[in-house]
């Protein structure tokens, strides 16, 4: 299949392409209650991107530039946090992801051969694939888009589907922009229920399900990610000319929503719930397409397969259910790749996150699968090389089939 490639060198982005040349990272010791509770004044300042977030238990990953390392450091001895340097220079691991992108490309073109998802593709290649796809495969996919990004880039829907009348699977991955080991999941997924049909129990898998993809669910900030930071996380809302750009399009669903930070948060959630059009174009279709009963959000990185909520410890009223299907997903996929995952709802095992995508499926759309991955890292977090890309799209598509093949047959009845 040969896709094609809209930016043959890497010197097509941007030259003011930031290098991160100096950057650390820095990691602090296992946070206790009365610590996490303390760092609230660190994370609304933009000089410090916090990696991790706060939570009991784990330690902080907090990237800063050189000049503003001493003073991270020292607001983080002064809490008792004992910070070390977990990355000392984060400028090299940019700089090695874009060389490794680039020959990967030449080796394509020079073997004339299309992308073998085991590298990261940009938005562009990404639509010419589906483009592709679609002419290919007439038979299987549709392709629609729900709306539009706030800079006007399409909101890409692939569906695969053999025939009408079934429940159906939804994933949509780089909600946040910097996550780009979400889509190669997503786009080795489709390649086995289109050209890799008659694999395993692929045919099987579509007889029995519709399946949605939205690929890129927020185009701007991936594109921005792209060619001018890559570690970008946020839309590209402009704020009406606030000091700092973007919303946290995973704090903006209308559940548990409250305002969150200042603008230059990287969990800044907004004016409103549901304020980015991004997420609204989410919300209508998934509220308008009462066949789809299970929703899966597709991050990284930490190795988490998490269900509802983000906001309580209470539990979700299916809990059984959604433990259930995910601990048997997790099983499959380790089985594979030997990769463990932390299975439990997003409050207990990773961290309070309030107006978040999966308990806004669960709770105001009524989908009774809901869940929330956390892919492996790499790298220097975000950016795994593209060795452990195709090991990661291998051992999620196991994840992917369990979840799948236990689909429900209906939304739940009641929806808080």
């Amino acid at each position: 299949m040969k896709v094609l490639l809209l930016c043959a060198s890497l010197l097509c982005l941007a030259a003011a392409y930031k290098s991160y040349d100096g950057y650390r990272v820095y990691r602090t010791i296992d946070l206790d209650a009365s610590m996490a509770g303390k760092i609230g004044s660190l994370m609304h300042r933009p000089e410090f991107d916090f990696w991790t977030m706060p939570r009991a238990g784990r330690p902080l990953d907090i990237m800063v530039s050189a000049e503003h390392a001493s003073e991270l450091e020292s607001a983080l001895e002064k809490l008792g946090l004992s910070p070390k340097v977990h990355l000392e220079n984060v400028g090299q691991y940019v700089q090695r992801e874009r060389m490794e992108i680039e020959a990967l490309r030449k080796k394509e073109n020079a073997l004339g051969r299309a992308p073998s998802f085991d590298r990261y593709l940009n938005f562009d290649e990404i639509l010419a694939y589906i483009a592709e796809i679609e002419t290919l495969y007439p038979d299987i996919v549709s392709v629609q888009d729900i709306g539009t990004s706030i800079e006007g880039r399409p909101l890409r829907v692939v569906k695969l589907s053999n025939g009408p009348g079934k429940k159906a699977i939804w994933f949509d991955s780089v909600l946040h922009a910097r996550e780009w080991i979400g889509p190669p999941t997503a786009l080795f997924a489709i390649n086995e229920l289109t050209e890799n049909l008659a694999n395993g129990n692929n045919q099987a898998l579509l007889d029995a399900n519709d399946w949605y993809f939205l690929l890129v669910a927020n185009p701007d900030g991936f594109v921005y990610a792209w060619e001018n930071d890559r570690f970008w996380r946020k839309n590209r809302n402009q704020n009406d000319g606030a000091l700092c750009k973007g919303v946290d399009l995973n704090r903006n669903f209308d559940y548990s929503w409250i305002a969150q930070g200042s603008t230059c948060s990287e969990t800044y959630s907004g004016t409103a719930p549901n304020s980015e059009v991004e997420v609204q174009a989410i919300s209508t279709f998934l509220s308008s397409t009462p066949g789809i009963t299970a929703y899966v959000a597709v991050h990284s990185y930490g190795q988490y397969l998490l269900y509802p909520y983000g906001d309580t410890t209470v539990e979700a009223p299916t809990v059984d259910e959604l433990a259930r299907v995910a601990n048997e997903a997790t099983a499959a996929l380790t089985a594979i790749g030997d990769t463990p995952y932390v299975v439990g709802s997003t409050y207990d095992a990773l961290y309070e996150a309030l107006g978040i995508s999966v308990d806004w499926a669960y709770d105001k759309a009524g989908i009774p699968l809901a869940y929330t991955i956390e892919l492996r890292g790499g790298g220097s977090g975000f950016d795994p090389p593209a060795s452990l890309i195709v090991e990661s799209n291998v051992e999620t598509w196991e994840a992917y089939k369990v979840i799948a093949a236990n689909l429900p047959t209906a939304r739940r009845t009641k929806a808080n």
